[in-house]
């Protein structure tokens, strides 16, 4: 890790706790053993492209990594996102940060147009009975525990070549969602941030 990191982006880093940044850390040191990596701002990554029209202030970026392969073959970001519970009501349960999770952004050379794919539960089966933009995955055995949603069957079946395929299968976390919007393909782990979290999606967006 560089010498002058802490003192670098103390600015962007006065809202969190010693324990988050620490952990920011550690992420750092541990991913930059793997990739070229450096902060940027969020105005300079794809975020405002694949952000939904309708803003969610519950989910609000706070820090953004912009990331390289060694190789240069592949670049990528990574947000570090603040995420706010409700009641059921809807209220917050708090004005500062209920947890924090790792995102990920990559833009892709192809256009796709929308596409939402995650392990399969229960509730997915029901919505799939309701939804136009089910992508039907009889005939891709292989495939069958993922849920996918796609606003064009030959785009999204583009996107899922046999290469992607296997990528998304290994993804060594349940509680993932991918979702391509155009050219801009995202991952996000519903979970508290970690090493092991940021390190799956890194590895993800990488490969795609």
């Amino acid at each position: 890790m560089e010498l002058d990191f802490r003192k670098l982006y103390v600015t962007k880093l006065f809202d969190f706790s010693k324990e988050d940044e620490e952990l920011f850390f550690t992420i750092y040191e541990q991913l930059s053993a793997i990739y070229d990596i450096s902060m940027t701002d969020i105005e300079d990554s794809p975020y405002h492209q694949f952000k939904p029209q309708k803003i969610d202030f519950l989910h609000e970026p706070k820090l953004c990594y912009k990331m390289t392969t060694k190789n240069k073959s592949s670049t990528f970001y990574l947000f570090i996102v603040n995420s706010i519970g409700t009641t059921i009501r809807g209220a917050r349960t708090t004005d500062k940060y209920d947890s924090l999770e790792v995102w990920g952004l990559k833009e892709m050379k192809e256009e796709f147009g929308f596409i939402s794919i995650n392990r399969k539960k229960l509730a997915d089966r029901i919505a799939g009975m309701f939804s136009n933009f089910k992508v039907n995955f009889k005939e891709n055995k292989d495939f069958k525990d993922f849920y996918v949603l796609g606003s064009d069957p030959s785009k999204t079946m583009a996107f899922l070549n046999p290469d992607r395929k296997e990528i998304i299968k290994s993804i060594a976390d349940e509680d993932f969602k991918i979702e391509v919007k155009n050219n801009i393909a995202g991952l996000r782990i519903s979970k508290a941030l970690s090493i092991e979290n940021t390190l799956i999606v890194s590895k993800f967006l990488a490969e795609v």
